[in-house]
């Protein structure tokens, strides 16, 4: 009982007063401290977390980016087996030279030899196609040279459709519908909407 009255009185002195005082500021700034811990931790594992999401984008970013290097390399090689030109008038011009320099290296005799070019549905894409017919006649063993020829090229043709008629004793009438495709190398929409542009001044 008599310890209880010392430490009551002890409490109602000053000096008692100044230690509860000071208990009470190391509690607080115990309590202070480990709530400012709390918040750093939770800013560690939040930019933690920050970190593991960016890691993740960036090997996808490095992912899209090797996917878009190997799409542009390929494209680089499939237009190099296109012809190309400023518009398909020149195109369809360049198709047929290239024809009839393989009709003549297989001896075959050319009768007709026609691009077919029309104007309208597909005139604002890039990549085409133009029709070719040609009549020739000659051996069926030059006909074979020509295919063979024609494949060993590096642009592409594909047959539609072809027939064969015998023709004189040895010789055959061969008619012939090829496709060949092409890139412009003037973006066309760029063209018809500079071309407006200039009707319009």
């Amino acid at each position: 009982m008599n310890n209880f009255h010392k430490i009551l009185a002890l409490v109602r002195s000053r000096n008692g007063l100044l230690i509860i005082a000071g208990i009470l500021i190391v509690l607080n700034f115990g309590r202070f401290a480990t709530g400012k811990y709390q918040d750093y931790r939770k800013g560690i594992e939040s930019k933690q977390a920050l970190l593991g999401q960016y890691r993740i984008s960036t090997r996808n970013i490095e992912g899209l980016r090797s996917r878009i290097a190997q799409l542009e390399l390929q494209k680089k090689k499939f237009d190099g087996h296109l012809f190309s030109g400023n518009s398909k008038e020149d195109i369809a011009s360049a198709m047929q030279i290239k024809l009839q320099k393989i009709l003549d290296s297989s001896k075959l005799n050319p009768e007709s030899l026609r691009p077919i070019t029309k104007s309208g549905k597909g005139d604002d894409q890039q990549y085409g196609e133009v029709i070719i017919k040609i009549r020739v006649t000659g051996k069926l063993d030059n006909f074979i040279k020509f295919l063979s020829e024609l494949y060993k090229m590096k642009y592409l043709f594909q047959i539609e459709n072809f027939t064969l008629k015998p023709y004189k004793k040895v010789e055959l009438k061969i008619f012939l519908e090829l496709k060949g495709f092409y890139r412009l190398t003037e973006d066309p929409k760029k063209e018809v909407g500079a071309k407006e542009a200039r009707q319009k001044k």
